[in-house]
């Protein structure tokens, strides 16, 4: 049996093909479904006051649970009674705050005008309290590596809210299927999960216990939730200084660029807090975990953000239609902050994982403060003449500051020096730039009347992945071999480590 500490590369690396695998489809079916969406049956105007809601709906999630499942991931002393207090807690946490948002939602449907959203956030409130059935097995579940299947229901809940959400539109629901979808997704993971992993709480309510679950909890929690609400305020800077149709614009473009990076990044990021939570008594094993997933990140998010910004219009025209092309210049903004988002994502969980979540509420501190300032202020001076695109911007003035911080914590913390990560990652990102180049160029070669949307999109997509795809071998010994060889059978050889203080 593998000690907490060693673990056969080829076993995590599986962990994140089964993550990969999952969140493709996610990714497909999310893109598919709202493709048909707005194309068929939603007006930017009604995706941006839809925006206004189902854009709070991770704060409440994370709101509710505090951090508590996280806590049952990373701590060893999980006793059947403890686990069952932290059950409850989570539990009444769920019932106060959907009585918060009883009154919250209300006035924030006035402050926007838009009486619906009030509505669509009381409704999606019910879900905060059904998530208990499964939150606490969940994170059993993780905490065992138990990625495959929970890999497989993901998929099957996913496939649910699919076709949840487009019957629902069909049915003349065009709102409403952007909330019935997710409660769908969500009934059909808590009765996967428990088929799974079954599991009941006990009559048990050990708070002295459990103080440090909680402990740990809010910490997670706290920067969960700052990062979900500086990445969701904008959408409510965009309809208020601009209206819904911005909004919904402004939205497309986020959705088409950062939310994906999310998504991809997630692959490495569910893997990598358990992981290092493994590893956080071997320092320099650390450090090597903390390299790979940072390459891993950029090699899968660069080639999609370099076709982005060449062919945004493209891909806008083809997957939603010709009134989303309007959205193009803000997604290729955006483009620059999904580097950094991408990089971002793995260093919270190494924070966490070794026992430093109040590092990473640092950082989202200083991002939940600076961004959405940055949206105002921005918004204030340049929308007269940028629109929406002024908030765009803000994203990418403002950031880079967060990220700076983010990254300075986490050097510290596991004796990383900052030359050194800069030496071992930065040649993805030069590859990266010699590739846009040759993109580009040929770009402006091909006549667009001639080749259309679809063919500028493959013609110039062909020969910017193709240049980068030979740089990476070339230059960083990246390629389908290298890449099939990480997942041999081989162990792993890790040195003898200092601990990380």
């Amino acid at each position: 049996m593998s000690s907490r500490s060693d673990l056969p590369s080829s076993h995590v690396n599986r962990q994140i093909a089964w993550i990969g695998f999952a969140s493709t489809v996610v990714s497909l079916l999310d893109i598919v479904a709202i493709a048909l969406i707005v194309k068929f049956w939603v007006s930017p105007e009604q995706y941006g006051t839809a925006t206004l809601a189902i854009s709070l709906f991770p704060v409440l999630d994370l709101a509710t649970d505090m951090g508590l499942s996280s806590a049952v991931i990373q701590r060893d002393d999980n006793t059947p009674e403890v686990v069952s207090t932290v059950f409850w807690l989570n539990l009444a946490m769920s019932v106060v705050m959907f009585g918060m948002l009883s009154g919250a939602a209300p006035a924030l449907a006035r402050l926007q005008g838009q009486t619906v959203i009030g509505t669509m956030l009381l409704a999606y409130g019910t879900k905060l309290l059904f998530q208990n059935v499964y939150f606490i097995p969940h994170a059993m579940m993780k905490r065992e590596l138990r990625f495959k299947e929970l890999s497989v229901i993901r998929i099957i809940a996913n496939l649910v809210e699919f076709v949840a959400k487009i019957s629902f539109a069909f049915a003349g629901f065009e709102l409403w299927c952007f909330v019935l979808g997710p409660m769908c997704r969500v009934l059909t993971t808590g009765i996967g999960v428990q088929l799974r992993h079954p599991w009941r709480p006990r009559a048990a309510l050990k708070l002295r216990a459990a103080g440090d679950y909680f402990k740990f909890g809010v910490k997670t929690s706290l920067s969960q939730i700052l990062f979900q609400v500086y990445t969701n305020v904008d959408y409510q800077v965009v309809a208020y200084y601009f209206g819904a149709k911005a909004n919904g614009l402004y939205r497309l473009a986020y959705e088409l660029v950062l939310e994906p990076v999310r998504i991809i990044s997630d692959v490495v990021a569910q893997v990598a807090f358990p992981l290092f939570a493994r590893l956080r008594t071997r320092r320099a094993a650390l450090v090597e975990q903390f390299i790979a997933f940072t390459r891993q990140n950029l090699v899968v998010v660069i080639p999609f953000l370099s076709l982005v910004m060449l062919v945004g219009e493209d891909l806008l025209y083809l997957i939603f239609g010709p009134k989303w092309t309007a959205a193009a210049t803000a997604a290729r903004v955006l483009c620059a902050v999904g580097v950094f988002r991408a990089l971002s994502f793995v260093v919270p969980p190494l924070l966490d994982g070794i026992g430093y979540p109040g590092t990473t509420l640092i950082y989202t501190a200083v991002a939940s403060v600076v961004l959405p300032a940055a949206y105002v202020g921005f918004a204030w001076v340049l929308g007269d003449r940028f629109g929406f695109l002024s908030v765009a911007m803000a994203w990418a003035v403002g950031y880079p500051i967060a990220f700076g911080v983010l990254v300075w914590l986490a050097m510290r913390r596991i004796g990383l020096h900052g030359i050194e990560y800069l030496r071992r990652v930065i040649g993805i990102p030069l590859c990266a730039f010699a590739a846009l180049a040759v993109g580009a160029g040929v770009r402006w070669l091909v006549p667009f009347a001639s080749v259309g949307h679809a063919g500028r999109l493959a013609i110039v997509g062909a020969a910017t992945l193709g240049v980068l795809g030979v740089l990476l071998a070339y230059f960083q010994g990246i390629s389908p071999r290298s890449i099939r060889r990480s997942m041999s059978d081989a162990p792993p050889v890790i040195e003898e480590d200092k601990p990380v203080v």
